[in-house]
């Protein structure tokens, strides 16, 4: 999940022209296909139960099927477009996009620009842009320039300020995924290696230095058997089930950072594992990073702490969701739908956290506030454990002792050294952890301050949007959730009563997603990077 390539080591660039050995086969594009979901097998009720079942019954991605997809009561709309994720009904009211309307006014008077909903004014038009005129640039152009090559002659130099992370990553995912110039062809073996040939007919000269010979025993040119070798031109080093995950990763936060920065929003990746708490069951789900809202306070900002969540991003290796000789709800498609419903649960949980106070795992409960079993005044652990915590209090206490002589003798003989010794870091031992009496650790997030972002005023409905990243495609996913839904997955139970509308009743689930968008097309990246700033742009009003 962690990427260090980006920011720790420049991209090796590629030239397309030069020839060398052929990589493996390029890796077929395939995507999930989503059989099996038609809105007729949407439940009156939903067993949160079954749920929880299903979800401890879990051993691998393999025993995911079509049921456990089921049992979450979803109803899926695929293939929209990518404009649509935002409906022009839900931008009435709004300031004009960027693109739509100019107003000269607010760029010259920030003072009186539309605001957002933390006061600060719409991105202008120059930073929008800015970035829309480089993701335009060619893009061998901007692969040399991502990858620090220079310039092809007779081309002019790139300039890349808002996205030149993007194209570092697309050059590096380019590496594995583009066939465009591919080329394969072959050519005489002796050709490629001419030094090689030089070296060993000077070490056939120099052995038969001085040695008459008797005759002539070397075959004519005519009889010479030429051999060949397959050689490629074209932009790969290896195919894309072999790219490394942390480059799809970087890609991801790239387009997105070009995106959130002019909304004065960061992403990061999330500072604790994703698990998504289902009546006490904490279980694992794949969330790659998050997007929030950098706060007014300075000392907040400067701490890392964000607003939201207001989206997610899912990458996922995996480059085959069916087999040939796959049966009827196998598991590879419903797995993939799986992980996403899942992390967008998850972003729903963290949301609807908005207002309240965490309740750690056990407070409250007798066993996190009674002592211990028995009675006795060091009673605790006993055996080899209690003898090896008593040596290492004796080891540091022996320790302390030495350190204090030396110290106090240090002391008079300088007086200027510092009365005080710098305090050291013991860890507790076994036995002084099991005396501890507390609740679990915090299972909340503390560099983010929970906020419902985005949400309409006195709905109890809740949007959840996510980018999700396979091959080198992106989709963006919209999930509309009820509170009554969030709470019974949760906890069990929920007080509220609302039974929501005869579109979406409460315990029901509605995904929409768009079809999924080739980043190596210029015209498709720019479509997806308008359907993010209209995102943005309206969950930020």
């Amino acid at each position: 999940m962690f990427a260090w390539a980006a920011g720790g080591a420049q991209s090796m660039g590629v030239e397309p022209d030069q020839e060398r050995d052929p990589p493996a086969s390029p890796t077929p594009l395939e995507f999930p296909q989503y059989v099996g979901f038609d809105g007729e097998d949407i439940q009156r009720i939903t067993d949160f139960n079954a749920i929880y079942r299903n979800l401890i019954a879990l051993r691998k991605p393999q025993d995911i099927t079509i049921d456990h997809v089921k049992a979450l009561n979803l109803r899926i709309e695929t293939d929209i477009e990518g404009l649509q994720i935002i409906s022009d009904e839900d931008l009435q009211g709004l300031p004009p996009l960027v693109w739509d309307k100019m107003n000269e006014d607010d760029d010259e008077n920030p003072s009186e620009a539309p605001k957002m909903g933390n006061g600060i004014p719409y991105p202008p038009y120059e930073k929008y842009d800015i970035v829309k005129k480089e993701l335009l640039s060619d893009t061998d152009d901007a692969f040399r320039e991502a990858a620090r090559m220079p310039p092809k002659p007779g081309r002019d130099r790139v300039r890349l300020t808002q996205t030149r992370k993007f194209w570092l990553g697309l050059e590096r995912i380019a590496q594995y995924w583009d066939t465009s110039q591919d080329e394969y062809f072959e050519r005489p073996a002796a050709a490629s290696k001419p030094e090689e040939n030089q070296t060993v007919n000077d070490e056939r000269a120099s052995t038969n230095t001085g040695v008459d010979s008797p005759m002539d025993t070397s075959a004519s040119p005519a009889e010479e058997i030429k051999t060949y070798e397959r050689v490629y031109k074209g932009r790969r080093i290896g195919t894309g089930s072999e790219m490394p995950a942390d480059i799809r990763e970087d890609t991801m936060r790239g387009l997105l950072e070009m995106v959130a920065w002019p909304f004065q929003c960061q992403v990061s990746v999330p500072s604790l594992p994703p698990r998504l708490h289902t009546q006490g069951l904490l279980f694992p789900v794949r969330l790659t990073l998050i997007s929030g809202r950098v706060p007014q306070d300075r000392q907040a900002a400067r701490s890392g702490i964000l607003q939201g969540p207001l989206l997610g991003v899912q990458c996922r290796e995996e480059t085959k969701f069916s087999a040939k000789d796959e049966e009827p709800g196998s598991w590879g498609k419903y797995c993939d739908l799986f992980r996403e419903v899942g992390a967008m649960l998850l972003l729903a949980q963290e949301r609807a956290r908005d207002g309240a106070v965490e309740v750690r795992p056990g407070e409250g409960k007798w066993w996190t506030t009674v002592p211990r079993f028995g009675g006795a005044e060091h009673e605790g652990v006993t055996g080899e454990a209690a003898n090896a915590d008593d040596a290492k209090t004796k080891e540091d206490q022996k320790d302390d002792d030495n350190n204090q002589g030396v110290y106090k003798r240090s002391r008079y003989m300088n007086p200027l050294i510092a009365s005080r010794r710098a305090a050291r870091a013991r860890r507790l031992t076994p036995s002084e952890k099991w005396n501890i009496i507390g609740p679990g650790t915090s299972l909340w997030d503390k560099k983010m301050n929970y906020m419902q972002i985005g949400k309409p005023n006195n709905s109890p409905y809740d949007d959840i949007y996510m980018l999700s990243s396979i091959n080198h495609h992106v989709s963006i996913l919209h999930l509309r959730v009820h509170r009554r839904y969030i709470d019974c997955l949760t906890s069990g139970v929920s007080d509220d009563k609302d039974q929501g509308t005869t579109d979406q009743p409460w315990n029901e689930l509605k995904l929409r997603r768009t079809k999924w968008y080739d980043l190596l097309d210029s015209e498709q990246r720019l479509e997806v990077f308008h359907s993010l700033w209209r995102l943005y742009h309206y969950i930020m009003r």
